[in-house]
């Protein structure tokens, strides 16, 4: 028997009772910031083409499209929803599986259950979606040790948990949940070239991954099989994905003492994850400098995780998109924060990118080291020096939002209303905190689907 049927079992398994207090609480916050992603998401650059797009190619009006309100097939809405929610890099992150996670198990959770036309009952919607955390999650850790750098873990294992969400709300019984599991392994994707050529494409892979968690899901429940041999079949994720090194024990140890979806964090900065701590040293440095001028700035120096090298260290260059170019990179978050404190999402913008002529002149003399061999709890550092002599030397391994360092309530309320008032067709503040506080009693709710129509209002003319 494959090492995954466990966890598979586990997963399908799991019902609300069984969840702790704090489990319930982190899936309301992640769920409530997957959905504020995915407001601002809908003011993205191409969003309303690609969803134009495909309101045009047209289906069944099964599940809605956040923001602009069509109702398209349930696949379709969770690929659009999925792709806004990772628009602007801006969705939870999950450290040591070095994964987002809810960017794509929210869509497609919420797109299988609309399908069915029935009530959406809150804690049957959390149960899916702790389950298929816990089973994403488990499977990234399990092979990313030995997993090539090229590979994008989000979308890799995306699929598989929103295939495993997807089942638990159609009501699937376990055979056909592992059915739909292996169908949306079929479909397993995603590579960072698009990341390091700084296209969009790189916001759009876990809407594959949700779209393909749906579509496997539908598949399973008309009696489609897929593979079962996931983790050690000779084409599965450890041969495949993990460099041939398998980590079984990693599937299932400790299952039900702590759940995946406490450790996945929340980010205050619009921007890939790993740009965050040398954002936060950079405000540090800024605050122990006070007060100096740019021309002031001698030299920048930062030492990153070689993980997180790899996704932002490169020189900082402007290319087709602004905006990934900025998010991707360690020289223009570093020196933004230096100039201008903490960025948000209009500090992002392409044209914004553009215009902050002082941001990209410091970001080019801003270098940028790699740890050589370094745990993933290692103290990055950032060293600034002024003209007059003085110097900050800051290092730091926490990084806020993460679950020891988490974002308040407070917090996390002002990145809901900020989003939903950056949306494409923006909500009032009275509508955000009524969505804000719906998510925060989604426990409670006996239908979610009143809450989607608040979001997904009837498309304008």
């Amino acid at each position: 028997m494959d090492p995954v049927a466990d966890l598979l079992a586990f997963a399908a398994d799991l019902r609300y009772e069984d969840l702790p207090e704090s489990t319930v609480a982190a899936v309301k916050e992640h769920a409530a910031d997957t959905l504020a992603c995915a407001l601002a998401g809908s003011a993205a650059p191409l969003t309303a083409e690609i969803v134009a797009r495909h309101v045009r190619w047209g289906g069944s009006p099964e599940a809605s499209v956040l923001v602009f309100g069509n109702r398209l097939p349930a696949p379709t809405a969770a690929w659009l929803n999925a792709a806004m929610a990772h628009a602007h890099d801006f969705d939870d992150s999950h450290r040591a599986a070095n994964q987002h996670v809810f960017v794509a198990l929210l869509p497609a959770a919420l797109a299988a259950a609309e399908s069915r036309g029935q009530p959406i009952v809150g804690r049957d919607l959390i149960t899916a979606l702790a389950a298929a955390a816990e089973f994403q999650v488990r499977l990234g850790l399990a092979a990313l040790p030995h997993m090539h750098v090229g590979w994008l873990p989000t979308s890799v294992f995306g699929g598989l948990g929103a295939a495993l969400a997807s089942a638990k709300l159609l009501g699937l019984p376990p055979d056909a949940t592992a059915n739909a599991v292996g169908l949306a392994y079929t479909q397993s994707q995603g590579n960072r070239q698009g990341l390091l050529e700084g296209t969009i494409a790189k916001r759009l892979t876990p809407a594959f991954s949700a779209h393909a968690g749906v579509h496997a899901a539908a598949l399973a429940e008309i009696g489609v099989t897929g593979p079962r041999e996931l983790t050690a079949g000779p084409y599965g994720l450890f041969a495949l994905f993990g460099g041939g090194e398998p980590d079984a024990a990693t599937l299932t140890t400790g299952l039900g003492a702590r759940y995946a979806a406490d450790d996945i964090a929340l980010k205050p900065y619009p921007c890939c994850r790993a740009a965050h701590r040398p954002i936060a040293m950079a405000l540090e440095a800024k605050t122990q400098m006070r007060p100096f001028a740019p021309a002031d700035i001698a030299a920048v120096e930062v030492w990153l995780h070689p993980r997180a090298h790899a996704l932002i260290g490169q020189p900082f260059r402007l290319r087709q998109n602004p905006q990934v170019d900025a998010q991707f990179s360690a020289q223009w978050t570093v020196a933004f924060a230096l100039l201008h404190g903490a960025p948000g999402l209009p500090d992002f913008e392409p044209a914004a990118v553009r215009a902050a002529a002082d941001v990209q002149a410091l970001a080019a003399r801003i270098q940028v080291h790699c740890l050589t061999d370094a745990a993933p709890t290692t103290h990055e550092r950032l060293v600034l020096r002024m003209d007059d002599g003085r110097r900050a030397a800051i290092s730091h391994s926490d990084i806020k939002g993460e679950p020891g360092v988490p974002l308040s309530r407070a917090e996390r309320r002002e990145k809901f209303l900020a989003c939903a008032g950056y949306a494409s067709r923006p909500l009032k503040q009275a509508a955000a905190e009524a969505a804000f506080a719906a998510c925060e009693k989604l426990d409670e709710s006996a239908d979610v689907r009143p809450l989607l129509a608040q979001l997904a209002p009837p498309p304008s003319p």
